[in-house]
């Protein structure tokens, strides 16, 4: 009789979590320093929240999970080349990304942009994964 989960044993789990370790942190990276110069640049302020106070704000927050999922596929490709990427292997990057955005929630570490896990930042992930990494799709 097969086992259906043998199939997630054998996966590259070490690796594809410092993948999205590495995401996230660039991400909060970005944030903290958009939200810092924003601070002390009044102008920069006075643009961004303007920004996200508008309608462009929501398609921000949509963009934002987008990115950060094509951003951990990228860094997949150019910095884990040992990891033989397959169908799979994005489908396990997923749950990696949204462990570490639940993680991120947990610590109170003031971000703008990056967005606490929720349905809504898990369909992005899941889009920006699947987008980035199309040419494995088979």
């Amino acid at each position: 009789m097969n086992d259906p989960l043998r199939r997630l044993k054998f996966l590259p789990w070490i690796p594809l979590l410092q993948i999205s370790l590495i995401t996230v942190l660039i991400a909060i990276a970005l944030d903290v320093l958009l939200t810092r110069t924003a601070v002390a640049v009044p102008v920069i302020l006075n643009l961004l929240s303007k920004l996200l106070s508008s309608p462009i704000g929501v398609l921000i927050g949509l963009a934002v999970p987008v990115g950060i999922g094509a951003l951990a596929v990228a860094i997949l490709e150019r910095w884990f080349q040992q990891v033989m990427i397959t169908n799979a292997t994005l489908w396990a990057l997923v749950p990696c990304v949204a462990l570490w955005l639940f993680l991120k929630s947990l610590v109170p570490i003031p971000t703008a942009l990056v967005p606490d896990i929720s349905i809504v930042s898990l369909v992005g992930v899941v889009l920006g994964v699947f987008w980035k990494g199309r040419p494995y799709w088979r």
